[in-house]
């Protein structure tokens, strides 16, 4: 991959990171326009990108759970959430042999066609989190049978490793789903993305660091720059009830797509 191609996937993950339309289904729509192949550890590069971004617009409320003191019911949330994307994590990477997760990756992750369920998927989510509800739940306040309600979301966000199944538009809607306010549900959803895109960082880093440099630093800072205008968009987006818009961009997105793999690819 050369540095031009970089940093249109960069773009393309930055914008659609926070925007709840997946980011990883449309690398992979991408980069099979492009001709290219997004591997794995350029995938994590990029959503580095997203993470430093993160860390700058949510520094408050990462700095409030260690300062000025340890805010230990709120780590214990983030805790529960992570347990899946953990345990999905350290499967794929650690107890699969190697050739096994190969294929996984080929098969699955970098597939246009589970690219395009997963948008659908992602779709229906979008469209039900928008049900009329009376919201009352927030991280402070979560309690007792409410953190199976957290364990849920977690699985969730374990669920959109799966390309087109996307991590926020998921997280926000299954907490929606179950109640909580809506800028709490971003905060927690992209609180939970702090953890998770770390530890695929750390699960990565050797594979990484053989990145070229110049595509790599190029992927990575357009990762960066439109990952910071994709969150501006999406507390926006989220906080003035319009989900049903991008469900129907990821329908129109994945139909359009099946159709064109199923039927004219072959044709």
């Amino acid at each position: 991959m050369d540095w031009l191609n970089a940093i249109i996937l960069g773009a393309v993950q930055g914008i659609t990171e926070f925007l709840p339309i997946s980011s990883d289904g449309h690398l992979v729509l991408a980069s099979a326009l492009l001709g290219v192949n997004a591997t794995l550890d350029m995938t994590v590069l990029l959503h580095l990108g997203s993470l430093a971004a993160i860390a700058i617009v949510f520094r408050r409320d990462v700095r409030a759970l260690v300062f000025p003191r340890i805010d230990w019911h709120g780590l214990m949330v983030l805790a529960i959430a992570s347990i899946p994307a953990v345990i999905v994590g350290l499967t794929l990477k650690i107890l699969l042999p190697k050739a096994t997760g190969t294929e996984v990756e080929r098969s699955v992750m970098q597939s246009p066609l589970w690219a395009a369920g997963g948008l659908i998927f992602t779709a229906a989510m979008l469209w039900t989190a928008e049900i009329k509800r009376e919201p009352s739940v927030t991280l402070a306040n979560v309690r007792g049978g409410g953190y199976l309600g957290v364990l849920l979301i977690g699985c969730m966000q374990a669920l959109a490793i799966l390309p087109g199944v996307s991590r926020s538009g998921s997280t926000i809607s299954t907490a929606l789903a179950l109640k909580w306010l809506r800028p709490e549900a971003v905060r927690l959803s992209f609180m939970m993305g702090l953890i998770a895109i770390t530890g695929a960082g750390l699960l990565e880093a050797k594979e990484i660091a053989k990145i070229e440099p110049v595509t790599g630093i190029c992927g990575f800072v357009s990762s960066f720059v439109f990952s910071l205008f994709g969150l501006w968009a999406v507390r926006l987006v989220v906080l003035k009830g319009k989900l049903r818009w991008f469900a129907a961009y990821c329908l129109v997105l994945g139909v359009g797509a099946l159709v064109y793999l199923l039927v004219v690819k072959r044709s």
